[in-house]
């Protein structure tokens, strides 16, 4: 890692700093891995591609007004088969409602995303052509996808036979 020329232990936030990785440069181009987790290894959280939440609707939208009303619309309530884009740590990802009651939702996620149980996540409804939030929630469980890690140093992909001579 390193801010400018300058060689760095760890990095705060707060700052711009460059990580040099060996990562296939087609991965990284137009900003693909923004909002990614980077680690070694078997240091990150788990993998989800379902999550079950603990969710708190707002009572009214902010900066939108409903026709016909005094203030800002009302916030409906969750309804099965919605799509909500959904912020989970540093992630962004679309979610689709499978189950809502009583404050508790499960959501299939269109994209997986790197998280822990009990972190906290933004939930957004398409009011017209943007997204406005609409209730906050926590993770209580997930739907793990198993990740397949290569060996350190070896591409199956591209073994090399050996040949006699």
């Amino acid at each position: 890692m390193h801010a400018e020329k300058n060689r760095l232990q760890y990095a705060i936030p707060g700052g711009l700093i460059g990580v040099g990785t060996l990562i296939d440069p087609s991965l990284t181009r137009a900003n693909r891995l923004s909002g990614q987790i980077l680690g070694a290894v078997g240091t990150l959280p788990a993998v989800y591609v379902e999550l079950s939440v603990d969710y708190f609707l707002l009572r009214r939208l902010i900066g939108v007004k409903s026709e016909g009303e005094d203030g800002p619309a009302k916030v409906q309530k969750l309804v099965k088969h919605e799509f909500l884009n959904l912020n989970v740590g540093s992630s962004v990802a679309g979610g689709s409602v499978l189950y809502a009651k009583k404050g508790r939702a499960r959501l299939a996620l269109k994209t997986p995303v790197c998280t822990e149980i009990g972190e906290k996540i933004a939930m957004s409804r398409r009011i017209g052509q943007s997204w406005r939030l609409i209730g906050w929630g926590e993770i209580t469980e997930g739907v793990e996808v198993t990740l397949r890690t290569p060996a350190h140093g070896r591409d199956d992909e591209h073994e090399e036979e050996e040949v006699e001579n």
